[in-house]
């Protein structure tokens, strides 16, 4: 079957079309920047807050109001042209302080050299490579597409060993947090079976607290009701005494009292 040339011409054509298509599409756009004025600033930055810092000053910072802060980002950009809110200078000195114990000693000082860029469409993302004498470390940050330093972190580089011991650990933590949990449902559960029990045992002594009241209070009736007959018998004899005292009788034979009324 033979093919024309215009039919060819057309086919090579499409797929001459369909291929520079496909690179256009795979073409990443790219935030417009300077790297060698953007690996400027990021030094700049870094050298600032890798230097040595006093409680005071840090407390100073973290008691900086709207104002101060407007006011120490406002002598940042008149010096370095760097945007960069307080906020986020503050963070990322604390970020460096918190890792500095694990990075150890600085052993070569960082250039411009060590500083990478990551461009995107819409944001840059800035590595500065530390050598430490613990630990390497990157100090990462993140620009916003009006080239504004929106983040500054501080990030240890741990070995596969390192990270191996931590997900380790973890996995540990987690499996044993699960264990023992387990295991205490299963006591909870477990348990349950002792509640009749238990509700059995209140209600015996319940009911034994009550006998034992009830014969108590039998009691304490029996002995009032034997006082108070002892206080008639003796109310009877000093009534017939004054009787026959009345009588002049030398004793209370056959004097017998029918009744006592109390006269109000």
């Amino acid at each position: 079957m033979r093919i024309s040339m215009k039919k060819l011409a057309s086919i090579l054509l499409m797929l001459t079309c369909i291929i520079g298509l496909t690179a256009c599409g795979g073409e990443e756009k790219v935030m417009r920047h300077d790297p060698d004025v953007v690996k400027a600033q990021c030094l700049w930055m870094y050298e600032g807050m890798s230097r040595e810092w006093t409680a005071s000053e840090l407390e100073m910072f973290d008691a900086y109001t709207k104002d101060e802060y407007d006011a120490y980002t406002a002598n940042i950009y008149e010096i370095s042209s760097i945007r960069v809110d307080g906020e986020v200078v503050v963070s990322g000195i604390h970020s460096w302080i918190d890792n500095k114990e694990e990075i150890g000693r600085v052993e070569e000082k960082v250039t411009v050299n060590d500083i990478t860029i990551d461009a995107k469409e819409d944001e840059l993302i800035v590595s500065v490579a530390i050598d430490g004498e613990l630990h390497d470390a990157v100090m990462e940050m993140m620009y916003d597409k009006n080239l504004h330093i929106i983040s500054i972190n501080t990030n240890i580089i741990y070995s596969f060993g390192e990270l191996m011991e931590k997900a380790g650990v973890n996995t540990l933590i987690g499996m044993g947090t699960v264990f023992a949990v387990l295991i205490l449902i299963s006591l909870i559960i477990g348990g349950f079976g002792f509640i009749p029990k238990i509700q059995a045992s209140l209600s015996a002594r319940k009911q034994v607290k009550e006998a034992v009241e009830e014969s108590v209070d039998n009691a304490i009736a029996g002995i009032i009701e034997r006082e108070e007959v002892s206080d008639d018998q003796e109310l009877i004899a000093v009534i017939a005494a004054a009787i026959a005292a009345s009588e002049c009788a030398s004793s209370t034979d056959g004097f017998v009292v029918r009744s006592i009324r109390k006269i109000r």
